[in-house]
């Protein structure tokens, strides 16, 4: 193949892609945060007495782990104002849906972290006078925190990944711009394997950092 590549249009258009990577980073923080405070909330819950809270909770869990993120993003996108009324923009759209979806899976993080704790602990605290929550809050989450944390860390790094999803209802984060420079000039394969390399190079210390510190976790445990 007489193919000849041509990465100078990478530092050439530069700023094309450094737009389209600072809106994949935002996408990425707006969505944790509504991902980690709705996992938080849904982990903890879901060990609720309540009958009817550990259903609905559990409900929400199962809902959006059993759908694809994509699908998420396009009903939220387009199903929601035909539903309710109101337009959300394209770009909090990417960042609810995606929120939402984090949320599930933090939620069974969170959840599995309560359950690492022994259950013992739980009879101590109520043998003084604490109620569920009050032991949660005291004295299991700051013990199950530790547990949590290479979980969440590389939830975080999927996450990440999933913002390229944007792109089916143009969001201009970094899949997208680069599509768009691709109609321009023609040149897919620098501009496709500079995007894998990129990807790689900002998830994969997540990935990394998240693998050291369960294994040091376990060395400690």
């Amino acid at each position: 193949m007489g193919y000849q590549w041509q990465f100078g249009i990478i530092a050439e258009y530069w700023q094309i892609f450094a737009r389209g990577a600072f809106t994949t980073l935002e996408i990425t923080f707006f969505s944790s945060i509504i991902g980690l405070g709705l996992g938080l909330l849904v982990g903890i819950t879901r060990e609720s007495n309540n009958f009817v809270v550990r259903c609905t909770t559990s409900l929400y869990v199962e809902s959006i782990r059993a759908t694809p993120a994509l699908v998420q993003i396009i009903w939220l996108y387009y199903c929601f104002p035909i539903l309710f009324g109101y337009q959300l923009s394209a770009m909090a759209s990417l960042i609810i849906a995606l929120g939402i979806h984090s949320g599930a899976y933090v939620s069974e993080i969170v959840r599995a972290g309560i359950n690492a704790v022994d259950s013992g602990q739980f009879m101590a605290a109520k043998s003084i006078g604490m109620n569920h929550f009050k032991a949660l809050r005291r004295i299991i989450l700051p013990q199950a925190g530790q547990k949590m944390i290479p979980p969440l860390i590389n939830e975080f790094a999927n996450l990440m990944k999933l913002t390229t999803l944007g792109s089916t209802i143009a969001v201009y984060e970094l899949l997208q711009e680069s599509n768009n420079l691709i109609t321009t000039i023609y040149r897919p394969l620098e501009i496709y394997t500079f995007l894998a390399v990129f990807f790689f190079i900002i998830t994969y210390p997540w990935i990394w950092l998240s693998q050291r510190l369960e294994r040091r976790l376990k060395m400690h445990s």
